[in-house]
């Protein structure tokens, strides 16, 4: 069994390999053509991925109106400009995600961070990696499902996040 330091450490690394995962995402999404570091084949292509309509929080509404076809408005408000794509990119809201988990697991870590008190600050860590696990397994069923191409880096950010959350659950009990 780890020691706590080498949990805490190990969580350090892997929050900083998902946000460096994030923030090539988001390069990968803004960029005028696919990268080629991330293209393996047919099945594997984070281009294909990166630039479909589920690239952005509003690929929900998409998955919702186009593929399963409910009377639903199409919301599409990615495409309005540079900064509402930004602002609605999942691999942005990842990359701030886990900068906040390691803001509030290292320079927070015994203070209060905006409304996130010490003492709501293991569950809040917790609660977003569980979300962000949710919302990860929900991206890779559409790669799996629709785009039938997958994104190795947003695998390797599904890794992270699910094994920062097995170590939180491990360290639950720190104070």
């Amino acid at each position: 069994m780890m020691n706590k330091k080498t949990l805490h450490i190990s969580l350090n690394v892997l929050l900083i390999i998902g946000m460096l995962s994030a923030l090539f995402l988001v390069y990968e999404h803004f960029s005028a053509t696919a990268s080629k570091y991330c293209t393996f084949g047919a099945s594997f292509d984070c281009g294909i991925v990166n630039k479909s309509p589920y690239a952005n929080l509003d690929g929900i509404s998409y998955l919702l109106t186009i593929d399963f076809g409910l009377p639903l408005p199409l919301i599409n408000i990615s495409g309005i400009n540079w900064f509402f794509d930004l602002m609605t990119s999942n691999a942005f809201w990842g990359f701030l995600t886990l900068l906040l988990i390691f803001l509030l697991r290292t320079k927070f870590k015994n203070k209060k961070l905006l409304w996130i008190t010490l003492e709501k600050n293991i569950k809040w860590v917790r609660g977003l990696l569980i979300f962000s696990l949710v919302y990860g397994i929900y991206l890779l069923a559409i790669q799996h499902f629709i785009l039938k191409t997958y994104c190795i880096v947003c695998i390797i950010l599904d890794a992270v996040i699910l094994f920062s959350l097995i170590i939180v659950i491990k360290l639950k009990n720190e104070k």
